[in-house]
This record gives C-alpha cells, sequence and structure tokens, in this order.
C-alpha cells in the first residue's frame, strides 16, 4: 500500500465563517483517533490509513485520494446533506466503486437529524446506526451515539469520553471489515469527471416533464352503431383496441410515458379540446401547457360531434400535438370494417399536413391508423419525445421579450435614482 491508497476517505461539511477553525478541528481530532485505531486493525501504516481534506490541501487533492479510498466514511449531520461538495464526493465514490457501493460506506452519526426531517434518498439505504450487540455497557454506548451523536460525545466528558471511546471502537471495526470486503482498486480521476462535473447527490431531482394523454373512444354504454361492446368498459380508459396486448390501452401509454421518462397525466377529451383550440385572441398564441398525444378509436368517428372536434384539433396544427388513430388488425370487427374505418379517418384528418404531406413520416403513419400494438408502443414513443421537444420551442417562441427601448429606459432611471 502506498499513499496514494488510504483505507478510507472521510468526508464532512466544513463550518461556515468564524466558527470554521473550532469545529472543523473537531472533526480533524476525531480523523486522527479513527486513523489509529483503523490502522492497528489493519496493520497500515497511520500515515496511509485515511484521508481527511484539509482547508491547505489543493483544490483537487481530495479527488485523486478518492479514486483509491477502498472505504467512504461520511459524517452525518444536517449540514453535510446541504453542501454540495459532500453531495459531489459521495457521487464520486458511488462512480468509483459501482452500484453495490454501500457495502464499502461506513456513515457517521455526526450530529443527529432534527425532529421531523429525514435523509435525503441516496442515504436512505445507508443508515448510520451501530448494529445493537454486545453486552449491557455496550448497547448503552450504542444508544447513547443515537441519541446524541459522536460531535456530542466527544465534547463532554467522563461517562460520555467512555461511550465516546466504545463507538469509536466500533466505527474502526466496521472500516477495518469494509476494507477487507473491498480489495483497493484505484481508478483514474477522467473516469470520475472533474470536481464541476459531478453531480450533487443530496440535490433534489428535477421533477419529470408532464406528458397530457387523451384519449378518444366509445364506452360500452354509448357504442357506435354496429359496435360491439368486446372492447370497451364504462369509461373511455377501459378501452382495450388490441386483443394481445396486456391491460387497456390507457394503461399501456402510461407505462410507456414512464420508461421514457415522463409523468403522464390523462385528460379528459372536452378539456383537451378546448386548451389545443381555444384563442383568447388573434395575437395570443396558444401556449402548450405540456406536450400532448390524442389517441382515437377509429370507431369514435361515427359520432358527428366528435369528427367535428377532432377536425378543430387537426386544422389548429399544435406542434407539441400528436394525433394517433387506432386500427387494430386483431380485431375481427375492425378487420371486416377496415375500408370504411379507414374512410372516416380520411375524411376527419384530411387536413392533417403529415396525412397529406409526409403519409411516411411517424405522425403521417399514427395518423392513418395503427394496425398493431407493438407498432402503436414504436410510434408513441418517437411521438411523445417529438411533442416534447417542439412544446419547448414554442415555449420558447411565445414567451415575450423586453424591447432594447425598455431595458434602457429602465437602466438610465435606475442610474438617475
Amino acid at each position: 500500500m502506498t499513499d496514494s491508497t488510504p483505507v478510507f476517505f472521510l468526508s464532512y461539511a466544513r463550518a461556515p465563517g468564524s466558527v470554521r477553525a473550532d469545529v472543523d478541528q473537531t472533526v480533524f481530532s476525531f480523523f486522527e483517533e479513527l486513523v489509529e485505531q483503523v490502522a492497528r486493525l489493519t496493520d497500515v501504516p497511520a500515515g496511509h490509513a485515511g484521508y481527511v481534506d484539509r482547508p491547505d490541501a489543493a483544490s483537487n487533492e481530495w479527488l485523486s485520494k478518492l479514486t483509491a479510498s477502498s472505504v467512504f466514511v461520511p459524517l452525518y449531520a444536517p449540514r453535510y446533506f446541504t453542501d454540495p461538495l459532500c453531495g459531489r464526493q459521495w457521487t464520486a465514490f458511488k462512480r468509483r466503486v459501482g452500484p453495490d457501493y454501500g457495502r464499502a460506506v461506513v456513515p457517521v452519526l455526526w450530529i443527529p437529524h432534527r425532529q421531523g426531517t429525514t435523509m435525503p434518498m441516496a442515504a436512505l439505504d445507508i443508515p448510520p446506526h451501530l448494529p445493537r450487540e454486545g453486552g449491557d455497557e455496550e448497547q448503552h454506548a450504542q444508544d447513547r451515539y443515537a441519541e446524541s451523536g459522536l460531535y456530542q460525545l466527544m465534547e463532554m466528558e467522563d461517562d460520555d469520553q467512555r461511550v465516546y471511546r466504545a463507538v469509536l471502537g466500533r466505527l474502526a471495526q466496521r472500516i477495518a471489515r469494509a476494507w477487507e470486503d473491498t480489495p483497493p482498486r484505484p481508478v483514474g480521476i477522467e473516469r470520475l469527471t472533474d470536481r464541476r462535473g459531478l453531480a450533487d447527490a443530496f440535490a433534489s431531482q428535477p421533477s419529470k416533464p408532464t406528458l397530457r394523454i387523451t384519449v378518444v373512444a366509445p364506452t360500452a354504454g354509448r357504442l357506435p352503431p354496429g359496435r360491439d361492446a368486446a372492447s370497451y368498459g364504462p369509461d373511455t380508459e377501459s378501452w382495450r383496441p388490441y386483443r394481445t396486448a396486456g391491460g387497456t390501452l390507457t394503461q399501456q401509454a402510461f407505462a410507456l410515458a414512464r420508461n421514457l421518462g415522463f409523468e403522464p397525466e390523462l385528460i379528459p377529451f372536452d378539456k383537451a379540446y378546448e386548451s389545443i383550440v381555444y384563442e383568447r385572441s388573434a395575437r395570443e398564441p396558444v401556449r402548450p401547457l405540456a406536450p400532448s398525444v390524442l389517441v382515437v378509436d377509429a370507431w369514435v368517428l361515427s359520432d358527428v360531434r366528435v369528427a367535428e372536434r377532432l377536425q378543430h384539433i387537426v386544422r389548429a396544427d399544435r406542434p407539441w400535438l400528436a394525433v394517433m388513430a387506432v386500427l387494430a388488425e386483431d380485431d375481427p370487427q375492425t378487420r371486416s370494417n377496415e375500408a370504411r374505418l379507414r374512410a372516416l379517418l380520411e375524411t376527419t384528418l384530411s387536413r392533417h399536413q403529415h396525412l397529406r404531406e409526409m403519409p411516411r413520416t411517424a405522425r403521417g403513419t399514427a395518423a392513418r391508423g395503427i394496425p398493431k400494438t407493438d407498432a402503436f408502443a414504436w410510434l408513441f414513443a418517437e411521438l411523445s419525445k417529438s411533442c416534447y421537444l417542439r412544446s419547448l420551442e414554442s415555449i420558447e417562441e411565445v414567451s415575450p421579450r423586453p424591447s432594447s427601448g425598455s431595458a434602457q429606459s429602465h437602466s438610465v432611471r435606475e442610474a438617475d435614482e
């Protein structure tokens, strides 16, 4: 072992402002005592047993040490999980070890979380408590540790100091065992990327973009002339056009949307119609609330009112909307009425520019009628992603931009004040 392969890496949140020296010194004192115990248990020189990032260290030294350390020792505290550097160190170690990195993490309960607060998702599966074992004295030490945290035990005298020593020994044993189970395999820094390129593991994750899904289909209680009820239920969500598919079409669409990284939202046809077609004035283009997919059962086009509304939607030509028509070839009744249903699609969607001008595109293919469930899945994925990108472009196009004149006059007023 060389000085480039420490047994453990101590990760801590540096104290802010004027109190930094005193508070961080407590961390360093703990580190030195932990190093002594780990060195004795692993038969490694004390100078090589651990690493802690000190204020006078080079800015990227911690990353080079982390690429070689076998065990990650984070000091859990409320401030630790809000420190971006700690979050990046966590990410770097996870990348360095791999998916089972948790077995090489030995957390220390430095300062307990306040009541009513929780740890971030990244740390929930790696709790800092010590397994309850040993006699009454050891269990008493574990209870005091869980109640007060190690920082407070270090600062106290007498009984608390004995408790601190007992917990310190247990932590050193856990680190030694993790080190034995995780042979040092140093990796290059380039595999972990640089400091700015490491994501904060504790940062709130961005919410998933919404995908609005509208299903336009009959219900079992309101069927088109000559249509049987085998594919329908009490509501449009119950529609199951593809006999070979598991579940309803709505369930299939929701599962596909989630796999694509969207949060699906089911929108009734009347509400979708208003948000797609309605314009308050000719000067105010419709802002997309979210990318939208309209899935239409060709059988529903026998309803004149529904067909007219779909024509209005097609004429609106919203780039963030895709219309998908279903003509299930494994449905015997649909197959026997295919010519008539295709004629309804042609009539209703005749103004669909992709149907007229680019019939072989994904949008054109979807509007002409989708025969199979696997084709539906592929087209749904393609169109959902396309609508999402186009919705972003539409938002940028309709967003108001301040004129150069108003900005200039505003800066003049500020200067005068």
